[in-house]
């Protein structure tokens, strides 16, 4: 046993294919930025109210519960019978770029006293269809681009893109709206395309698996704790960002919290790469339980002691908590199933993630946003909830490897 994981730890990390899973990563971030900053004005010129775009988003999340999963089974299927899941990433991808220029296109010639304004909402629910459909597929490509203990150096690169990428979300000098609509979804679509383009160069089909009667079996004890972790972060991230926000304006105001919340997501980012380096060294899990206290831990700091040294203390730890455990959640996920159902767990956790976020805002928006004092308080249950799921499966993983020893034996 001992020699097997020596000889695993020594193979390399694919950086090129690593690199061409993150350009798909951050092109994924970038159009829903771009489409969460105009679809209320697009809407707004057609005729709709504005909270229609609330209503749409949640429906969105809502539908990921149920797409991502069952294109990530599907994209397993295809991995063994064609030898690649790249033909189900290209139409996804290619649907997706299709549906997100026709956007600005419908607001441009559509009428607001026509029937033919419809075609936007309509065609804004599709668009986040597709991109559910080869969210999936495309990130369990990891799984063949590093060991499995060096995953956590792997995702780093993911967690890098989507956080520097992730910050323009706050865009405090109006670059992307300084864009217009067109150009802005243009660059969406253009960027899309070019980055599926960069994974088929370095993502070239393998033989297909040859035909077997046998099945992989799937632990649904695993796959529940995959589930509830995808809800519990998803949550948590709900509580956690507008907390951070609201902690940040009282310390410096409101004329500088945007700018100071791009700086947080840049820093998330840069974290991720030392944050891989550590994962790897103590192993994935137990990063994630260190940066899951961490972060319950400055939460609490940040609402309850709100003094600007103690806030900068409670962000710094934040900030190095947080990204162990995003940049370790996909880890986490591909580190527990076999490689034969990859597509299936990514797409159970995003699922998890995407149906929570779905709820969550369901029912905030009826109680009119998240007090302060709840931020710190809900975020610190749902991470511990998530902490509890990653704890059970260590257990599980032990007792699983304790049985094949003695059935060695």
């Amino acid at each position: 046993m001992k020699e097997n994981r020596e000889n695993v730890s020594e193979l390399p990390v694919l950086w090129r294919k690593v690199w061409s899973i993150a350009a798909i990563q951050g092109a994924i971030t970038l159009s829903w930025i771009i489409y969460s900053m105009y679809l209320p004005k697009l809407l707004v010129e057609l005729g709709f109210a504005v909270g229609l775009a609330k209503v749409l988003v949640i429906l969105e999340h809502a539908l990921e519960a149920l797409i991502e999963p069952t294109f990530g089974a599907f994209s397993d299927k295809q991995q063994r019978l064609i030898g690649s899941r790249i033909p189900i990433i290209s139409i996804g991808v290619i649907l997706a770029s299709a549906f997100f220029i026709s956007l600005p296109v419908v607001a441009i010639f559509g009428n607001p006293n026509s029937i033919s304004r419809w075609f936007l909402p309509v065609f804004a629910v599709l668009w986040a269809a597709a991109m559910a459909i080869f969210r999936s597929p495309t990130i369990s490509l990891l799984k063949r681009s590093a060991p499995k203990d060096k995953l956590p150096q792997a995702a780093s690169i993911l967690t890098l893109v989507a956080g520097f990428i992730g910050a323009f979300r706050f865009d405090a000098y109006g670059i992307i709206l300084s864009l217009g609509s067109g150009f802005a979804f243009f660059l969406g679509s253009v960027t899309l395309l070019l980055a599926m383009a960069a994974l088929r160069f370095v993502q070239p089909p393998d033989p297909p698996a040859p035909e077997t009667t046998e099945k992989t079996p799937i632990s649904f004890q695993i796959m529940g704790l995959i589930l509830a972790t995808g809800i519990s972060v998803g949550w948590g991230l709900r509580f956690l960002i507008p907390t951070i926000s609201k902690g940040i304006t009282l310390q410096l105001g409101e004329s500088n919290t945007k700018l100071a919340m791009m700086g947080f997501f840049v820093a998330l980012g840069l974290a991720a790469l030392p944050a891989g380096k550590l994962a790897t060294k103590l192993g994935n899990s137990k990063a994630m339980l260190i940066g899951l206290v961490a972060t319950i831990f400055s939460l609490q700091l940040l609402v309850f002691i709100p003094n600007g040294f103690v806030t900068g203390i409670a962000i710094f730890v934040l900030v190095t908590g947080f990204s162990l455990v995003l940049n370790g959640a996909v880890s986490f996920v591909l580190g527990a199933v076999p490689e034969q159902l990859s597509g299936l767990g990514i797409g159970i956790y995003y699922g998890g993630f995407g149906g929570a976020i779905s709820l969550f805002d369901f029912i905030f928006s009826k109680l009119g946003g998240i007090p302060f004092t709840m931020g710190a308080i809900g975020g610190g249950i749902t991470f511990f909830s998530a902490a509890i799921c990653i704890a059970l499966s260590i257990r599980l993983a032990r007792d699983s490897e304790s049985n094949s020893q003695e059935l060695i034996i």
